[in-house]
């Protein structure tokens, strides 16, 4: 429930371990369960990741909908690509 930074309102450390996942992403089911149960002030804020990887990484997040009628959660930010394929079948 706190950023690793002064803008951040959340962290999302690894919930997964290698080498499936290094990282959990952003998620949008955690900002509605936040929003949901009240464990957040205002529906925007801003959620960060990726500072334990040297990585760090920021969203702006805002659940859209009342507590009780959450009708989406938009999440915004930069993003870099990391890996290209293409599959064939």
């Amino acid at each position: 429930m706190q950023g690793f930074t002064s803008k951040g309102r959340t962290s999302a450390p690894c919930l997964d371990v290698a080498p499936d996942l290094m990282e959990d992403p952003f998620t949008g089911g955690m900002s509605a369960y936040l929003w949901h149960y009240g464990l957040i002030e205002t529906p925007t804020f801003v959620a960060e990741q990726g500072y334990w990887m040297n990585k760090p990484g920021r969203a702006n997040v805002e659940v859209v909908g009342p507590r009780d009628n959450i009708e989406s959660v938009k999440i915004t930010g930069s993003a870099v690509t990391v890996i290209r394929d293409e599959f064939k079948f």
